[in-house]
């Protein structure tokens, strides 16, 4: 088996300044490196505690008590698996797909990888922007990012870019490239800007682009509207795109692998002529379109979804509000110019 090379469509995925080494191998999949045991507090109470009362004084806007669902990771992507539940059904069509873990050697060793999808395969010039998610990052273990302000818009906002690729659909120059030392300092309007560059407004397909987006982000919105089991800590949102694909002309809308959306782009409407909404949460997929509509007209594909599921705590029966607040707001920006109504 040849060695992996450098993932170079890597925009996010860094640690005290230091970008992590994504890899791809030879047969296409993404080895992302692996930190083991990454939730101090993991195993050293209840594993599945029981949902508190909604009459309990215990009740309070505070993490302190929740416990971690799984030590790493790894863990919780095994979990997903193998989880009936409708909602680990659910969610586990709204993250990349997962073909278990793999040891990579390096000189001192070898160091344990996740082994997932490419998102961006297939793409030619994919524009990439990772979005962290939730006004607080903190997690039981992690006392001192309990009032840590890491990125400029956190607070306001409850989420900030970590990373920002944009290449022109014209001429495929490279517009933008945002790495998280510079993230960590933009303002809300400078973050605003990055947006608004990702979604290429000089496009013919820009409004098109910001449907996809907007009806991917309900989907997991929803998701997150019915959940009680889950409380995400330093999560992300993925959203990807080909800019070699925004052309003119009728264009046909999907995801990259088929799920968890697709839709063709008529005037905002959905393969069966109503507006996308998001599907009520059940184990099926949600539809796809046609597959006789993906020959007619140009393609583009958007891709979203949620990464990074290191510190994912039990919710003890509430609301993932912190993530939730994000969420929203990152909707709103999206959906200003296409109205999409639930």
């Amino acid at each position: 088996m040849s060695d992996p090379t450098p993932y170079r469509h890597q925009v996010g995925g860094w640690h005290k300044g230091i970008q992590s080494c994504v890899l791809k191998d030879k047969e296409g999949l993404i080895l992302k490196p692996l930190k083991l045991n990454a939730n101090p507090t993991y195993g050293q109470k209840d594993s599945n505690p029981m949902p508190r009362s909604s009459t309990s004084d215990s009740r309070k806007d505070s993490d302190e008590e929740l416990n971690p669902v799984c030590k790493d990771e790894l863990e919780f992507y095994q979990h997903l698996q193998t989880s009936s539940s409708q909602e680990d059904v659910m969610l586990k069509s709204l993250v990349p797909r997962f073909f278990g873990s793999r040891e990579v050697v390096v000189e001192d060793g070898t160091v344990p990888h996740l082994v997932l999808g490419d998102l961006a395969a297939g793409f030619q010039l994919p524009c990439v922007v990772d979005i962290k998610m939730g006004r607080t990052f903190y997690y039981p273990g992690k006392e001192q990012y309990k009032n840590k302000v890491k990125y400029a818009t956190q607070r306001e906002l409850g989420f900030c870019l970590t990373g920002l690729r944009v290449f022109h659909h014209k001429n495929g120059h490279l517009i933008t490239e945002l790495r998280p030392d510079a993230c960590k300092r933009l303002t809300v309007t400078q973050v605003f800007e990055g947006l608004e560059m990702f979604c290429q407004s000089d496009s013919s397909s820009s409004i098109d682009l910001q449907k996809a987006v907007v009806t991917q982000l309900l989907c997991i919105h929803d998701w997150f509207l019915k959940q009680r089991t889950y409380k995400i800590r330093c999560g992300s949102i993925l959203i990807l795109y080909d800019a070699n694909q925004l052309g003119n002309g009728q264009q046909t809308l999907q995801t990259a692998t088929g799920d968890p959306l697709t839709a063709v782009v008529n005037g905002g409407l959905g393969v069966c002529g109503c507006t996308p909404k998001p599907q009520p949460m059940t184990g099926d997929p949600l539809p796809a379109a046609n597959s006789d509509l993906e020959m007619c007209g140009h393609t583009l594909t958007v891709t979203v979804k949620m990464i990074d599921f290191a510190h994912v705590l039990y919710s003890d029966g509430e609301r993932d509000e912190n993530y939730i607040f994000g969420l929203e707001n990152l909707i709103k920006f999206f959906n200003k110019r296409v109205n999409i109504k639930r």
